[in-house]
């Protein structure tokens, strides 16, 4: 998703579904408002909850959801604000950089406030359900390898340039044949290797797949489940070998570096045109920051009958 597509996605933690919903929809304000039921929504295609899971799940989401519209908005807006500005005019890879970090510091700080949670849920799941998990990741591996992986080195690059001119108009508008082939071109002189891409997926998936695995098998405790999702979330990102760190490190620069670059070929009507795009996520979110006090007036009046 352009400026948002290195944030961190993952499975089974509320966070990223939170994350997703919020950038992911065409009108924001709908999506969230809606965003308890499509998140339960998709992690019961995930999962598969029992009654008593259900009941938890649904009041677990209504609470996150509140904590994240009355105390994370705020913050999401003021961040969109400073997204918007730098918009309006080229922005150098260091400028991506400090913006990445930014965004990452709200999805780390709603994966904190949900982890108990997520740990709750995981001390619940039986033999069936992870496999059901399993079977899910597999699915979408697949999809993943037939999207973006295919034999031929020089098809990968292909699929690559393809995805990220996508996301270019996505946030741009439509690029003329001259801007494509700059960006292709560029793309072309700065590879990444999507087979390692797709081994870091596997390695996050098959970590959280051992997590649920050694919480259900060695019936582990609340505090215990806490504890290897918070060593989880530490390494996601990055890894723990060197190797791991270096990728990471590279693709981040790369991802940041191709960023820059494009916003310096696109020109003042496109920009114009980015500046408007977030604007509109921007506009959406300061209305929900209203709805927020009128939702929380209303509650309070509701618990002091």
């Amino acid at each position: 998703m352009s400026l948002f597509g290195h944030i961190l996605t993952t499975k089974l933690i509320f966070v990223f579904l939170l994350t997703t919903t919020l950038f992911g929809c065409s009108t924001v304000r709908f999506a969230y408002n809606q965003g308890d039921t499509l998140t339960y929504w998709w992690l019961d295609d995930h999962i598969g909850f029992n009654q008593t899971q259900e009941s938890f799940i649904r009041g677990s989401l209504e609470r996150h959801f509140w904590w994240h519209r009355t105390e994370q908005l705020p913050g999401i807006s003021g961040s969109l604000q400073r997204a918007q500005q730098k918009l309006q005019a080229p922005v150098s890879k260091t400028e991506f950089l400090i913006l990445r970090a930014e965004l990452l510091k709200h999805v780390y700080r709603i994966a904190d406030e949900v982890i108990p949670d997520t740990a709750k849920l995981l001390t619940s799941l039986d033999a069936s359900q992870i496999e059901t998990i399993q079977k899910r990741f597999d699915k979408n591996n697949q999809k993943f390898k037939n999207e973006f992986l295919p034999k031929d080195k020089i098809k990968q690059g292909v699929v690559r340039a393809n995805k990220i001119i996508e996301r270019t108009e996505w946030l741009y508008g439509n690029l003329s044949s001259t801007q494509e082939n700059k960006i292709r071109e560029f793309l072309a002189k700065n590879p990444i290797d999507n087979e390692i891409i797709f081994q870091e997926r596997l390695r996050r998936q098959s970590e959280f797949m051992a997590i649920c695995k050694e919480v259900q098998q060695q019936k582990l405790n609340q505090k215990a489940t806490e504890s290897l999702l918070r060593d989880y979330m530490k390494y996601f990102e990055a890894g723990k070998t060197k190797e791991q760190q270096s990728f990471h490190k590279k693709w981040i620069e790369a991802g940041a570096e191709t960023a820059s670059f494009i916003s310096h070929v696109v020109n003042e009507e496109q920009n114009k045109y980015a500046t408007e795009r977030v604007g509109g996520w921007l506009a959406d979110v300061q209305e929900l920051i209203k709805d927020s006090s009128v939702l929380a007036a209303k509650r309070s009046a509701h618990l002091s009958r």
